[in-house]
Parts: structure tokens; sequence; C-alpha cells
């Protein structure tokens, strides 16, 4: 009998020996990576790892996630970075505070996700530059699918374990954000006041804690993260510190993030100390006055985030190739410039400013 194969069965069976040796070592790779989980890190030690969330066919997903438990008891504080893979300064933050902080020094548990959307944060390449916030996998935004489904899309399944087997179990929540890819992002704490009222109190103590000269209070979106946690009565805020059109985040925005981590945690007696605050700390009212482009043409911003503005000052133009100026923007509030559009060619409608008046 002529025992040799044809083309066609040596690649099918090729194939199926190379599929069952790289799924063995995916699971292999699994088992190393759950050694520890998050709450079970022992006193007085820290521990970073990739926990699997999901491994099948079609969809793996690995976060990291650093615990820092502290030699003392105390409460267990969650912080989250990457919502949003391109807000840098928020990632590069938590990266930097699990490498430099110390279990000694902590009292309590300190939990540190640097990049909770690991896909849409390796996937930000020239070659593949993604929507913000999008995973790869199924075209959805974390920060709009919370609390998650266990038995849904891979995003819906991140967002399940997230907030069912870390937020919940944890006594406050930052998320470190700051500047998406068009955004010029003035640095601000934001916290919910559309939870129950002692959850929005504990929730603006925080946000007043962070020391930063500006905080706001905002009727957050339903099925995002900080609403999520804090209509669960998990007191939640947002720190905003970077500027997301620059890839390499700057020092003055990774240290914001870092310093109102540090006041957080002093405020909760998690470390010794008291917080720094600014001496002239402000509110910003709630809700934006938005300067649209009335034109098509090329963007010139003039102000910028936290510039302090008198109603009727010019802050932008869009002109023309020619050099001609199709239209001027001024001011329409006496304010502060809360975020800048960083935008070059506009058309008719596009947001250039959200800008925000001081409360009192």
């Amino acid at each position: 009998m002529d025992k040799s194969l044809t083309r066609r069965e040596f690649a099918i069976g090729t194939t199926t020996a190379i599929g069952a040796l790289a799924a063995s070592s995916m699971s292999a790779g699994a088992q190393e990576n759950n050694d520890t989980l998050p709450f079970d890190v022992i006193s007085g030690t820290k521990q970073f790892n990739f926990h699997n969330i999901l491994n099948n066919d079609a969809a793996r997903i690995d976060m990291p996630v650093g615990v820092i438990n502290g030699a003392k008891d105390g409460p267990t504080l969650i912080v989250t970075g990457g919502l949003f893979a391109t807000e840098f300064s928020g990632v590069e933050a938590a990266s930097r505070m699990y490498r430099d902080f110390d279990p000694k020094d902590i009292s309590g548990r300190l939990i540190i996700i640097p990049v909770i959307t690991l896909d849409a944060f390796q996937f930000r390449t020239p070659m593949f530059n993604l929507s913000s916030g999008v995973s790869p996998r199924d075209g959805k935004s974390l920060n709009g699918v919370f609390p998650g489904n266990k038995d849904g899309s891979p995003t819906e399944v991140l967002a399940h374990y997230v907030f069912n087997e870390l937020v919940m179990k944890s006594d406050y929540h930052i998320d470190l954000r700051g500047g998406d890819l068009s955004e010029s992002h003035v640095i601000h704490s934001i916290h919910p006041n559309n939870a129950d009222r002692e959850t929005n109190r504990i929730s603006e103590d925080m946000s007043r804690a962070c020391g930063f000269e500006y905080f706001q209070a905002r009727d957050v979106d339903p099925r995002s993260l900080v609403y999520e946690a804090s209509q669960a009565g998990i007191p939640s805020i947002i720190t905003q510190c970077g500027l997301g059109y620059k890839t390499q985040a700057e020092e003055d925005f990774i240290n914001s993030h870092i310093s109102a981590v540090t006041n957080i945690m002093k405020h909760f007696n998690m470390m010794a100390g008291s917080p720094i605050i600014h001496q002239n700390q402000k509110e910003f009212t709630v809700g934006f006055d938005q300067v649209r482009a009335k034109s098509f043409g090329t963007f010139q911003g003039i102000a910028d985030q936290g510039d302090i503005l008198k109603k009727g000052q010019l802050i932008g133009r869009v002109t023309g190739l020619d050099g001609s100026v199709l239209e001027e923007l001024h001011s329409p509030i006496n304010g502060v410039v809360h975020e800048l559009l960083v935008r070059r060619v506009v058309s008719q409608g596009d947001l250039l400013y959200n800008l925000v008046q001081i409360k009192g």
C-alpha cells in the first residue's frame, strides 16, 4: 500500500499539530500568569502580573495588574489607566507608581491597572492608528459597556471582570485620564454628582483632595466606569492630566496624576502625611460653553488649555490656504479654556473649544 501523503494531507496534519502546540503554549502561559490573584497578594509585598481574562479560539485577553499590599491594614484603592488607550500620561503615571511605591509605606491595598484596554494600546502604531478607546477585537469602547457581560463580546467580558472582580471589591476608585488624541486638556479632577448623596460627598472629597487648582462635578454618562462604580456605592473620580496629541507624555502631567493619587491616599490615611492642596482651589461650573467652526478651512488655535479668558477675547481663527481670514473665534464667556480640540483642517460644525466658568 502506498503510504505517502498528498500535499493536502501533509498540510492538514501539519496545521493540526501546530494548532495543538499553540493551544498548549497558551494554556501554560495563562496558568503562569494567574498564580496569585490580586486579592491574594500577601501583606507587605507587591506583585505585577498579566492576568488572563479570556482565552479561546477567537480571542485572548491578558490585563496587566499591579498590587501593592501594604504592611498595615487599611482600605483598598484601585487605580485604572488606559481606559482610553491614547491617554498616555495616565498610563505612564500608573506604571511609575507601581515601580516606586513601597508596601512598607502603605496601609491597605493599592491595585494598579496601567492599561485596561491593552489591545487598543498595542494597536496605537503608525500603521494602526485606531480611533480612541475602541478595541480592535470587537469595535467596542470599554468605557461604554460597564458593568460588562461575562457572556458577551471580548470588550464586555473584560468590563465584567474589571468591574466585578476588582472595582466592586475595592473601597475607592481613581481613573487616570487626560487628553485623548485630539485634546489639549486643563489639569483638573472630576467627580460624579448623579449617585446617592453619600457617594457623591465622598467622591467630591476625593476630587478636592487631588489638590489641583480646579475640580468639577459632572453628570457622568451611564455605562461609563465612573458612573457604574458610583451607582454601586464605590466613590469614584477622574484625574484629567495630559495632552493626548503628544505621544510622549510630559512630566508635569505624569507627576500631577501621581501627586493626586498620593494626596488621596494621605486623605484616607493609606500614607503618612497630609494632602498638599492648591492654595486657591476653584470649582468649574457644570457643563461647557462650546465654540464650533462656522467655516471650512485651516484652524489656528490662539488660546490653549488653562488660559483665562475675557468675554469677546480672540481665541482662534479659521483661514484659507491663501492666508485669508475666513472666521475669527471669540470667547462667549469670562472663563477658562477647559479643552482645545487639536485640529488642523476643519469643517462647519467641528468642535474647537470647550470653555468653562468658575463657580461663585
